[in-house]
């Protein structure tokens, strides 16, 4: 086995990091060697090394969600693309932007808006969340009816492989359509296939309204009964977040009471009219309050979304997926089987629910069960957070179905060595 040492004296020219930093903590281990990528290049020539080695990398971002996914297999190197934040290429009138993996959401958002652009990308923590990190997790926001995942808006991607060979898809102009859609089979990846250095993004002009409407319901199922008439009422509506109680205070929109959160953005008076709306519905189905307001739109809607990556360290982070109309009863299901549980966060439009479970002695049990009686609605269950130990009891993935043979199959093509990320995906990929 290569030792740390020559590792790091055959990588001699790259900025070498601290690897005793919890940054680079994945679950229980910690690599031997962590380096700061400043170029194509460096990316190229690690995992070069690596590949021939036999040598396992994990790529880092803003290192937000490294606890996502299974225990690492091996993991010999940290690969940081931090910083590789530039911007590559601009186009305003084209609504494209193309940038370093290692910029982040906030930094891309902020020079956007100075042309009166965005991306629509709902981010956690965006301030240190990754373009390429973004990516390669692949799970939609809040908003994900209405805007859909990370792979909907990048249009073009440059990657370099576990050899170290440098492949690209798609454009830097929205009407490309020649090749693979590799950046479609890159997101959401996890890293497994190769490590994103580049991103082309499609662009929408910032809308001229944008607006919150604040409901208080007594319990979380009437806050989802009350979301579900706003979006019966009004479907063109972009959110319809219930939070329960717990995680409405935590929210600073509620004390006391569960919370429904509706955001619509657009033209004012279509933006004034939906939410009017919606609010209107929400009201006769039980909820009270929903004056739309334009005052601190970005900075609650972000307080709520970084909820979902604040789950204590002792508790297990659950995140559903499921059909909209079945969202209630998966829930119910849940909490019957979580009944300590008290921070709920629901996108009653789109089915995504996140909730803080209790960590304790029968806690995988309780997964399996809860996976059981979901599986009949079409409903899929993932530990976004847990410990190393409890994630070798159980597969925080759940059932790969039928495509895990096709995924493993594309792992080998890309990645036979099982360089990258091994064992941390669906299936043990």
């Amino acid at each position: 086995m290569t030792t740390p040492q020559r590792i790091a004296d055959e990588l001699a020219s790259l900025l070498r990091a601290d690897q005793s930093a919890n940054r680079y903590r994945i679950d229980d281990k910690q690599p031997d060697l962590a380096v700061c990528a400043r170029s194509d290049d460096d990316v190229s020539s690690v995992l070069a090394h690596a590949d021939q080695h036999a040598l396992a990398v994990a790529p880092i971002g803003g290192a937000t969600m490294t606890g996502l996914g299974m225990p690492p297999e091996r993991y010999d190197i940290a690969l940081d693309l931090s910083a590789m934040d530039a911007v590559v290429d601009y186009e305003p009138n084209d609504f494209t932007i193309t940038v370093e993996a290692g910029m982040t959401l906030a930094a891309l958002q902020q020079r956007l808006a100075e042309q009166g652009q965005f991306v629509p990308l709902d981010q956690a923590r965006f301030e240190q969340a990754t373009l390429g990190g973004i990516a390669a997790v692949g799970r939609g926001g809040l908003r994900r009816r209405a805007f859909g995942y990370p792979r909907d808006w990048v249009i073009g991607m440059r990657m370099v492989r576990a050899n170290g060979a440098s492949i690209k898809g798609g454009g830097r102009v929205v009407k490309n359509v020649s090749g693979y859609d590799l950046p479609k089979l890159f997101c959401g990846a996890l890293g497994t296939l190769g490590i994103i250095v580049e991103l082309t993004f499609k662009l929408r002009p910032l809308p001229t309204s944008d607006q919150l409407a604040i409901l208080s319901a007594p319990d979380l199922p009437a806050a989802l009964a009350a979301a579900r008439a706003a979006m019966r009422a009004e479907p063109s509506l972009q959110a319809a977040v219930a939070l329960s109680p717990a995680s409405a205070r935590a929210a600073e929109v509620a004390d006391g009471a569960a919370a429904l959160v509706l955001r619509m953005s657009g033209l004012e008076q279509a933006v004034v009219e939906t939410l009017g709306g919606a609010a209107e519905a929400a009201r006769r189905a039980g909820a009270t309050g929903g004056a739309p307001t334009e005052s601190g739109v970005i900075e609650t809607w972000q307080t709520i979304l970084d909820l979902e990556l604040a789950t204590p360290a002792e508790q297990l982070r659950l995140r559903l997926g499921a059909p909209p109309a079945s969202l209630a009863e998966a829930q119910a299901q849940l909490g019957r089987l979580f009944p300590e549980a008290t921070r709920w966060i629901a996108a009653a439009d789109s089915g995504l629910l996140f909730v803080d479970a209790p960590l304790d002695g029968d806690a995988a049990e309780r997964v399996q069960r809860a996976r059981e009686a979901l599986e009949p609605s079409g409903a899929a269950l993932t530990i976004e957070q847990a410990p190393p130990e409890l994630k070798r009891r159980i597969d925080i993935w759940g059932p790969a179905g039928p495509g895990a043979r096709l995924m493993r199959r594309i792992k080998d093509e890309f990645d036979p060595n099982r360089t990258l990320n091994p064992g941390r995906f669906v299936d043990g990929i």
